[in-house]
């Protein structure tokens, strides 16, 4: 077994209260890494085909990257898997902080959860030793009083805990699994570990990892801070000095920050960006927290205890997407309400970005007189409304009242109010869509991913192909991703790029890596060749990512889940009528089918092709499709 790998996982059923112990063979490693990758793998070949996402059968994974505990920079994220009650087929998501870190070191690569619980529960690990634990106690308690009375109870500050909280526990299709300074926002996850009533996972561990190459791997650590530190190119300097909150105002001039519900665009459709941008935000930040082996340390916390939206302690500085989609996108300028709304969140444990994609929708419909206050438990849901939005997020976090008709995105809430609605509400496959417009200048690279990944309408996908579109890919050390800047309206030329870097894009998230600051010079296979001792190349990574991204797509089949039916909600799919991207056309039923067809799957169905399994070894695990 490589020596960054413990070898084991771990699966608890929650019904029978049984832990088991596994050891897997060093070629599953090989093939799929870690995190998303060791996670389809594993749900795959274990899970009953056709399970209901909130039933005993569906399965929810924690699982690590392989080179968690190195001390290689940006190596710190935690994928969650399991069947997504949102799209009814994959679903994942991926969170930074600290936790990944932790629960590698116990031990154990991944921990896998099945069955549910006749009680509310909490597991804990302890190097090594697993214990299940009653948490009724915990049932009914926001996100940080959990993790102070778990870290309490076991005497140990150290401890991280990862937790839902009361959406979780209702159930909520928007709920997050919440840990320390991040959120596993998307896919549902949050609702599928509320539905298996367990409350949290903590875990405190002291195990190392050696290195099979320590010079190499020094030397690469070392060269790799010293860019990060002296790197004066736009990205590495808004996130080291701001955070994500900096992108606010370059994405609303940009035209690509949705602002009322997608119907308003560019500077002036928000003419005051300036007040959800940067320093409006840090101006209360007490200090800056680093992710786990991170040198940039975008995230911070805040102090805003004064005024009408003030909060006792410290919270969490906002991100972009929570600052358009609970600020631009509800027409709603005024950041201590976002910062506020944003800490709520947190508490109840919620997906920012659905929660403002469904207020956003129920505002248009308050607008359009399709919901009126008998429907909205009296409260004003006009455009701007702070008031309503904080009401909003905490009745949609309890399922209370008109929550309940929000409680799980745009989709179900169309579905539930009718009238036509269903127009207005902006998802794909039932996820709410994220605070980036395809359409503008330099972000049709969204595209590609929001309609082709087995994850439909995710923004991070194409982090990577936007950087290397920009130039940013035109001095990476590896040849197949090296790439001098396109056009991205040549859908022949982009569709191979784009299959590159989705390659990539998984590769990185199996590593454990940073999707922000993993441009494409980042020496990703040198990384993973000095830790593990394998003579690893971009070339086997890239065919590993494919292998990833192809059994997440089968896994969509067998759930019977059709995604050439995925497509952008129309009023996205149109050009922009007004901004600066005004009558700009992208052809995005060509982009699915390229995509497609660059991956290795049918260009009209989305289904691989039986050479793409042979040729990725996954035929014999996936059968007849």
């Amino acid at each position: 077994m490589a020596e960054a790998y413990n070898g084991k996982v771990l699966f608890v059923d929650l019904t029978s209260g049984s832990i088991k112990e596994e050891s897997l063979p060093e070629k599953i490693y090989r093939d799929f890494i870690g995190g998303t990758g060791l996670g389809v793998r594993i749900l795959y070949e274990r899970m009953k085909p056709k399970a209901d996402p909130l039933g005993p059968d569906n399965m929810l994974g924690f699982v690590t990257g392989l080179l968690l505990g190195s001390g290689t920079p940006i190596g710190m994220r935690l994928q969650l898997v399991g069947k997504s009650p949102v799209t009814g087929g994959w679903g994942d998501s991926n969170v930074g902080g600290h936790f990944s870190l932790e629960l590698k070191s116990t031990g154990y690569d991944a921990v896998f959860f099945s069955g549910i619980s006749p009680k509310p529960v909490y597991l804990f690990i302890h190097d090594g030793k697993a214990e299940i634990k009653d948490a009724t106690h915990l049932w009914g308690k926001d996100t940080s009083e959990t993790v102070e009375m778990i870290c309490q109870e076991l005497g140990d500050k150290r401890i991280r805990v990862a937790c839902i909280g009361p959406a979780g526990e209702a159930k909520s299709l928007l709920a997050a699994v919440i840990h320390d300074i991040g959120a596993a926002g998307r896919s549902g996850l949050g609702a599928v570990m509320g539905s298996k009533r367990l409350k949290a996972f903590a875990v405190r561990g002291t195990i190392k990892f050696p290195i099979a190459d320590k010079q190499r791997f020094d030397d690469l650590r070392k060269d790799c801070r010293k860019e990060y530190k002296e790197t004066e190119h736009g990205w590495n300097v808004m996130l080291r000095t701001w955070g994500t909150n900096s992108f606010t105002t370059p994405c609303v001039t940009a035209g690509e920050t949705p602002i009322k519900n997608w119907t308003l665009f560019g500077e002036e459709g928000f003419p005051n960006h300036g007040k959800l941008n940067g320093d409006e935000v840090i101006k209360y930040q007490a200090r800056k927290v680093a992710c786990t082996s991170c040198p940039v340390a975008c995230h911070g916390v805040l102090k805003q205890e004064k005024g009408r939206y003030g909060i006792s302690g410290e919270v969490a500085k906002p991100e972009y997407e929570t600052l358009a989609m609970l600020g631009t996108n509800c027409l709603n300028d005024g950041v201590e309400s976002v910062i506020k709304a944003n800490h709520l969140c947190n508490l109840y444990g919620l997906d920012t970005i659905g929660v403002g994609s469904v207020i956003g929708f129920a505002m248009e419909c308050y607008e359009r007189g399709v919901i009126t206050k008998k429907d909205t438990d009296g409260i004003d849901l006009t455009w701007g409304n702070a008031e309503a939005i904080l009401t909003m997020v905490a009745k949609i976090a309890r399922r209370q009242g008109f929550g309940a008709v929000l409680a799980d995105g745009s989709k179900f809430a169309a579905e539930r109010i009718g009238k036509g609605s269903e127009k207005w509400a902006m998802h794909m496959g039932g996820q709410d869509m994220p605070a980036h417009d395809p359409r503008a200048v330099h972000t049709v690279s969204y595209a590609w991913g929001y309609l082709t990944d087995p994850t439909p309408g995710r923004h991070t996908l194409n982090e990577q192909m936007k950087s290397a579109h920009q130039g940013l890919a035109a001095g990476s050390p590896d040849p197949e991703l090296q790439f001098p800047p396109w056009d991205e309206l040549d859908y022949q030329t982009s569709a191979p790029i784009y299959a590159a870097f989705s390659d990539f894009h998984l590769l990185l998230s199996a590593a454990g890596f940073c999707y922000f600051m993993s441009w494409p010079g980042f020496r990703l296979a040198d990384f993973i060749s000095a830790v593990t001792g394998w003579d690893f190349t971009m070339a086997q990574g890239l065919k590993v990512g494919r292998r990833i991204k192809t059994l997440r797509q089968a896994f969509n089949i067998r759930e019977g889940i059709d995604t050439s039916q995925w497509h952008l909600p129309e009023r996205i799919a149109a050009p922009q009528p007004t901004g600066p991207n005004a009558g700009r056309k992208i052809d995005f039923k060509t982009i699915k089918e390229k995509g497609y067809e660059a991956l290795g799957w049918d260009a009209k169905t989305g289904k691989p092709l039986e050479s793409t399994l042979k040729e990725l070894g996954l035929k014999e695990l996936v059968g007849q499709l």
